[in-house]
């Protein structure tokens, strides 16, 4: 570590400065620019509701997503220094707290997509379009028998498709083979799959990510008020818990608000796909946010080379298990060749717009990452790791856009004006909006824990 980086505690100096973000910084009007972003966002989003509101639907889902895996993969770091007890992180702890601090505006963010849900969920209302379409036959086949002079059969005597004693009218009301499984595994999922639980989980997700937003911020600053070490202490006690909700919450959502897109495919890996994409997007923003907050000079020296480094390892490793769990779904996936299973791939591989955009994740957020940031020198070298951690976050953005929008419509990518309009301006109302809560916390307190009671250790370490 430099002379420089050493400044604000030489001469023996006990007290840590107040690394607060003057006036005059840029870091000052950052909250501005990006509320007026998400404003922006809001008047975009709503004329591209009134030209196409399922696609609204689909490009909300999709902003959402995105702030979503910034504020899950930012609360696991924090979770995670509190369950080891880290002393190296505790400078730069703070970055992610202020992205764990605007999951506050999260219940808000969703209002737009429960109420659309109708146009996500093909199973939203499936229940109701089988009573409706049982119905129609029923009629159809008693409205036959009369013209034949025949009693009308019961429900229970009609044969599946293709059966010989079936008519042909009746063959016609009836679904091929294929569909009809579909349809057969899509009603065993009824029982989870329905609106008043679906909204019960929803509340249940939304209520334990405010709780860990609120606890892990209102802790840590609040520790900056009074240097009381017990609010370590009490860190440290709730995080096993946190971790397990933290958990369950994010798994379960990802089955529910994603994986249930498409309500005859599944994985029991997708939630580990949530939380490895949400960790690499957390250590990216962080590194970026810190190395912006550094140039600025507000940090004063207390987040250095050291940190980044590690911060670089953190990136490094979670980057190669993103890829070996995108991988290994894939691979089973493919090397099973269940129907229900391949249908998800088939979505992104067989149109060619698709397969372009499958090919430069894993080329442009895997690859390129993973040489720029292999060596012990490259994450040592803040330049080399701004350009790994910005290419990081800029394809995050092209792969939620490949999770959500192959659903919207069948087939490649379709460009359009009104379709750009409205998913750029849901992306930007989302992260527009979330991004203007954690700047302006920023405003209101240190970026540094600054009476942490292991900050001194943090401010002196030094890598191996």
């Amino acid at each position: 570590m430099s002379d420089d980086e050493k400044k604000p505690l030489a001469g023996g100096e006990k007290k840590p400065l107040e690394y607060r973000v003057p006036d005059s910084s840029p870091w000052a009007r950052a909250w501005k620019v990006a509320a007026g972003v998400g404003g922006l966002g809001v008047v975009c989003g709503l004329a591209g509701y009134t030209l196409d509101p399922r696609r609204f639907a689909f490009a909300y889902l999709m902003g959402f997503l995105t702030v979503l895996t910034m504020a899950l993969g930012s609360t696991f770091f924090v979770l995670l220094q509190h369950l080891t007890g880290a002393g190296w992180s505790v400078t730069v702890r703070r970055t992610s707290e202020f992205f764990v601090a605007g999951a506050i505006i999260l219940p808000v963010l969703a209002l737009p997509n429960l109420l659309s849900l109708g146009e996500l969920y093909p199973w939203w209302h499936h229940r109701h379009e089988q009573r409706g379409h049982e119905a129609h036959r029923q009629q159809g086949s008693a409205a036959h028998a009369e013209e034949q002079g025949e009693a009308p059969a019961a429900p229970s005597q009609h044969r599946a498709p293709g059966g010989h004693a079936a008519t042909a009218e009746q063959r016609e009301g009836q679904p091929g083979p294929e569909q009809a499984l579909q349809e057969a595994t899509l009603e065993k999922k009824l029982g989870y799959l329905n609106p008043t639980f679906f909204f019960i989980r929803a509340a249940v997700y939304l209520l334990v990510w405010v709780w860990l937003s609120t606890r892990l911020f209102r802790y840590s600053t609040n520790q900056d008020e009074s240097g009381d070490p017990s609010w370590t202490v009490k860190l440290q006690k709730i995080a096993p818990v946190a971790t397990i909700s933290f958990a369950f919450s994010l798994n379960f959502a990802a089955f529910d608000w994603f994986m249930s897109l498409e309500p005859n495919w599944y994985s029991t890996m997708f939630g580990v796909r949530l939380f490895a994409t949400s960790a690499v997007l957390s250590f990216a923003l962080n590194i970026l946010v810190a190395l912006g907050l550094r140039r600025a000079g507000i940090s004063k020296g207390a987040i250095h080379v050291e940190h980044f480094h590690d911060l670089g390892k953190l990136l490094f490793g979670f980057l190669v298990f993103w890829a070996y769990i995108s991988f290994s779904e894939f691979f089973l996936i493919w090397y099973a060749a269940i129907p229900e299973e391949t249908i998800y791939f088939h979505r992104r591989w067989d149109p060619d717009s698709w397969r372009l955009v499958s090919v430069s994740l894993v080329v442009m957020k895997f690859i390129l990452p993973f040489f720029l940031l292999l060596s012990r020198d490259a994450k040592r070298n803040l330049g080399l790791l701004g350009l790994g951690a910005g290419c990081v976050v800029a394809l995050h953005l092209v792969e939620m856009y490949y999770w959500i929008m192959p659903h919207f419509q069948e087939g490649g990518i379709v460009f359009s004006a009104a379709g750009l309009l409205i998913d750029v301006g849901c992306m930007f109302a989302c992260v527009g909006l979330y991004l203007a809560v954690v700047f302006r916390r920023m405003l209101d307190h240190a970026v540094i824990p600054v009476r942490d009671p292991r900050l001194q250790r943090a401010i002196d370490f030094v890598n191996a």
